[in-house]
Formats: C-alpha cells, structure tokens, sequence
C-alpha cells in the first residue's frame, strides 16, 4: 500500500517583521528613558519604573535601597524569585535595586531585566542630588537629625506602608525634661552639644529601619515601623534610661530625666491622629511629674474611630 504525506509550509517569520519588532522594542526603550528623565522625585521615579517596566519584564515588585543616603523603598508585592542589581556610576554606588515576582526568571527575561534596570542610572543619580538637597531643606541644624517638615512627609508614607504590609506601627515622643536650663545656665553651644548627645543617644541604640526627628523646640520623635505598643513601651523606658547620663561638658556631668508619650497605629487611623494621642500621652506625663513614659489613649470610637486620613500637614 502507497502512503503518500503533503508537507505543512514551514512557520518562518519575516525579516522585515523581526526589523519590526527590534524597532518597536527600541521606541519604546527611548520613551521609556525619556519618561524617566522627567521624574526628579525619588518615589515618582521608582513607581514610574514599577509601571513602564511591565513592558520589558513581567515582575510583581521592587525594591531600592541606598543605606549610605537613607533610602529605603518597597513598591508593589514581596516575592520569593529575584534579581539584584547594584547600580554604580563610574565608582559611585547608587544603590541596590531588586526585581521580585513570584515564578522564576528565564534567561531572556534575566537580560531584559538588566537592560531595563540600566536605563534607570542617569535619572536616578539625579532623582538622589534632588532628594539630597531636600533632605537638607528637612534636617534639623542643631542635631542633623530630620525635622517637622521631614515628619510632615514621612509619616503619611509609614502609615500607608504599616497598612499594605499589615504591620505595626508605634510613634515615641520624647521629650528631655529640662534641657533647655542647660543653655540658660551654661551658654549656647553647651546647649546645643546637650541635644546632640541626646540626638546621638537615640540614633545610637534605634535601629537602621527607625525614624527619629526632632520636633518643636523641645521634644523628639521616633516611628517605629514593625513594632506594636509593648515594644515600643519597653524601648521607651530604655532610651530614658539611656538619656540620664548621656550629656557632659567641661567635665560636668548632668543628670537628666525625660518623658514621653507612646501610640501604636490602629485600624482606619491617620498618622495626624497618632500623632496627636502621643503628643496628648507626652503631655499627661508632663503634667504628672515629669520622668515617665505613657501610653496614649485610644481614639474616640476605639480601632476604626473617624481618623484624619494621611494629610501631610497634619503633622
């Protein structure tokens, strides 16, 4: 018996459609650099990356993180498949960027990747000397830590943060009971050495992912991301503790006692009102004696009582 058999045309594509598609890819790389170029603001930057990306590599999340400069960022989803890239230009380190999703990357996505997270150098070193010089504009003078206006910005973006991520979120204000007498007794510079040693007190013993500022003309301020109410009490007491014995000059030692207020974050509230009922605990404990550190009350309503959203003024 004759089998006969008729072979199927082969699928080849085109070459002109392969030009086609390499143009394509390229425009749309040169929109995407150009788009970049026009983010000077560190976040708008990162999150412009997060949704233009999608059109190189498929990915879920990412991450940037420049510790010598502060910068921590987290955008979109945790997962466990990643690629890193350190990002330099010439021998200068901007940072460690990472692309997270939750299946592996194959080969070719791996390149697209790289290619994509090249194109972010230029505008990113110049979305850094912008939030340098912000940073500035936000930094306290006397102590170098950050200040109200810096409160004013960052405490909306932890708040939001300790909801996406469903982590605590407790706020300390500490105040040092008496500090000023220091610069009335004993002039302006040993004054101003007494708030950078308690500055540097603080900073010393918090760690990397807190936040401390120096708020008003008298108290400080720390968020304390991933931390609940108990925590934040304990590491109160300890940083008073701390604080006794942590100012001298010309060889005097000063005694010191201070107070403060502690709130956590609780459910549909707004970081102007957690602020708010640890500046009220701070308060009480003023009003008390001095030399103690109280927890803040609940929000009128309990959990998921009106709150103030996340306006940045409220601060």
């Amino acid at each position: 018996m004759a089998v006969s058999f008729q072979e199927s045309p082969a699928n080849v594509t085109s070459l002109d459609s392969v030009r086609q598609q390499r143009l394509d890819v390229q425009l749309r790389q040169m929109e995407l650099h150009a788009t970049l170029h026009r983010k000077l603001e560190l976040d708008a930057l990162l999150e412009c990356l997060m949704a233009e990306g999608q059109a190189f590599v498929p990915f879920d999340g990412l991450s940037f993180r420049a510790t010598e400069r502060g910068c921590d960022h987290v955008l979109g989803d945790v997962r466990q498949h990643r690629q890193h890239f350190e990002l330099k230009l010439g021998e200068r380190s901007l940072g460690e960027i990472v692309l997270m999703r939750g299946r592996a990357f194959d080969a070719r996505e791996e390149r697209a990747a790289e290619r994509l997270v090249e194109s972010l150098v230029y505008p990113l070193d110049n979305a850094l000397v912008h939030y340098e010089a912000l940073l500035a504009a936000m930094t306290d003078g006397t102590t170098g830590l950050l200040n109200q206006d810096s409160l004013a910005r960052q405490l909306p973006h932890e708040t939001r943060r300790s909801r996406r991520l469903g982590q605590p979120l407790a706020l300390m204000l500490i105040g040092v009971d008496y500090l000023e007498s220091i610069s009335e007794h004993h002039g302006t510079e040993v004054g101003k050495q007494a708030w950078r040693a308690v500055a540097q007190t603080l900073t010393g013993t918090l760690r990397h992912s807190d936040l401390v500022f120096r708020i008003d003309s008298d108290a400080f301020c720390v968020l304390l991301p991933d931390t609940g109410l108990d925590a934040a009490l304990q590491l109160g007491h300890r940083l008073r503790e701390m604080v006794d014995r942590c100012v001298s000059a010309d060889n005097v030692q000063f005694v010191l006692t201070a107070s403060g207020g502690v709130a956590e974050l609780v459910e549909g509230e707004g970081g102007g009102e957690l602020l708010h009922r640890a500046r009220d605990a701070l308060s009480r404990a003023r009003q008390g004696g001095r030399n103690r550190l109280l927890a803040a009350d609940a929000p009128p309503g309990g959990p998921g009582g009106p709150g103030d959203g996340d306006a940045p003024d409220a601060a």
